[in-house]
């Protein structure tokens, strides 16, 4: 190995670096959705003269999730990154007690504002680049445990920190763009379903018009399995496969079918039951598999056991045989790698202060750059980008050293010569560069 450099000087005279040279990609994608004029046009924040348009605090705040500024103190960094606030028109970067009391003072109103903002931009990005013929809705929730007495925070289920106060928002995705389509920031003593029945209207409500004829079906896990959501969605003509709670009646009554074996010792059933409360009988699918001979293996399923198997039981309206609804279902699974998404590549976990309401409003504009970035990977990446994460796009794209220059009167951002992404980069600035939305 080389010795490496033996003089050297230090200079601190450049104004023009940044460590994100590739937001520059996310920049121009939010003024292809006329993004700034449309938060300054549909949500309305007082401010005083000599601020921060609420809009520029909406974009820094966005741009410092989509760079992986996992809390809101972490976003000095961006004070000296001269190349970043002249590609975002900035003179210089809101300090991080700005942009909290700019959470604080945010109005309930304005904070549905920003709901339907985004469900507009939803609607409008949705049918590209091809429409789409059906909807399938992935249903979870998440434990954020809070360390302190932020206001709302309770205690309730907490199985890593038992004891601990926490939130316990519920998530709606559309399955296969994975993007958010609906959220509800509840305190930690909320149950899985709680408000399930009104939370899954809103998600039907934002259905777009013209996709009003097309197939919903939902799935979700067991923490959903309630009847009265079921008979909504039967009502609104939805199909659904839930996991059903292993109630004493049903294990008993899964364990006792008589079973159609399929491959790989796997075996599919089903039967018909009546729980307590439910005006009629509906169908459930049993799927059993043999147990890992690895003990460890076998002790991290989540289905009941009996010696030899594991089971998993669904309810469902489908009209599907039993190992079709099984591998309907068996997709959800990515919500699960959504989730990891939101608590490690984007701060779902980190509340940013100790009030109610600001802690409501930071979560849908987290869910907003969440979409963004997706949006963006969607229209302007390589299909082979399709399913990758937050992380992944940041990696590859946002977070590359640039220096903006200004040669003979142009303005030219400088990329590393080693940038192995080179072709893919210019091949995404052109499809930004490309693209054209309708105004809405």
């Amino acid at each position: 190995m080389g010795k490496g450099l033996r003089i050297l000087d230090f200079s601190f005279e450049d104004t023009d670096l940044t460590h994100f040279g590739g937001l520059v990609l996310m920049q121009r994608f939010c003024q292809c959705l006329r993004l700034r004029w449309l938060l300054q046009r549909d949500v309305t924040i007082a401010h005083r003269a000599g601020d921060f348009q609420p809009a520029d605090l909406f974009l820094a705040m966005l741009y410092i999730l989509m760079a992986g500024l996992r809390r809101v103190s972490k976003s000095e960094i961006l004070q000296y990154n001269g190349a970043f606030l002249s590609l975002l028109s900035l003179d210089r970067f809101p300090y991080a007690s700005t942009m909290r009391r700019f959470l604080h003072r945010m109005p309930p109103q304005a904070v549905r504002q920003l709901v339907r903002l985004h469900d507009r931009l939803r609607n409008q990005l949705f049918d590209l680049p091809q429409a789409r013929s059906s909807l399938v809705f992935d249903l979870d929730s998440v434990v954020l445990t809070v360390y302190g007495e932020q206001q709302g925070s309770r205690v309730g289920y907490n199985p890593k920190k038992k004891g601990r106060r926490s939130y316990h928002p519920l998530l709606c995705f559309e399955s296969s763009r994975q993007e958010f389509w609906h959220g509800s920031f509840r305190p930690g003593n909320a149950a899985a379903n709680t408000g399930a029945v009104r939370f899954m209207e809103h998600c039907l409500t934002k259905v777009p018009s013209h996709l009003a004829r097309v197939r919903i079906r939902v799935r979700a896990d067991s923490g959903m399995y309630d009847g009265y959501l079921l008979g909504m969605l039967e009502n609104r003509g939805c199909g659904y496969a839930v996991v059903a709670k292993q109630y004493r009646p049903i294990r008993s009554r899964a364990q006792s079918q008589r079973f159609k074996k399929l491959r790989h010792g796997w075996e599919v059933a089903e039967f018909s039951y009546q729980a307590h409360g439910w005006p009629r009988t509906r169908r459930f699918v049993v799927i059993r598999r043999p147990l890992a001979d690895d003990p460890e293996q076998a002790s991290q399923l989540t289905l009941f056991k009996d010696r030899n198997y594991a089971y998993e039981v669904l309810v469902t309206n489908l009209r599907l045989s039993p190992w079709r609804v099984w591998k309907f279902y068996a997709p959800r699974a990515t919500v699960e790698k959504i989730m990891r998404e939101l608590l490690y590549d984007l701060p779902l976990n980190q509340i940013p202060t100790g009030r109610w309401i600001a802690n409501v409003a930071f979560f849908p504009t987290m869910m907003l750059a969440y979409n963004l970035v997706h949006w963006f990977k969607r229209l302007c990446l390589d299909k082979t980008y399709a399913k990758t994460t937050v992380e992944t796009v940041r990696r590859d794209f946002l977070a590359v050293p640039g220096r903006l220059t200004h040669p003979a009167g142009r303005h030219v951002l400088q990329l590393p010569s080693a940038y192995p992404l080179q072709k893919e980069f210019l091949r995404a600035a052109r499809a930004v560069q490309r693209l054209q939305f309708p105004k809405i």
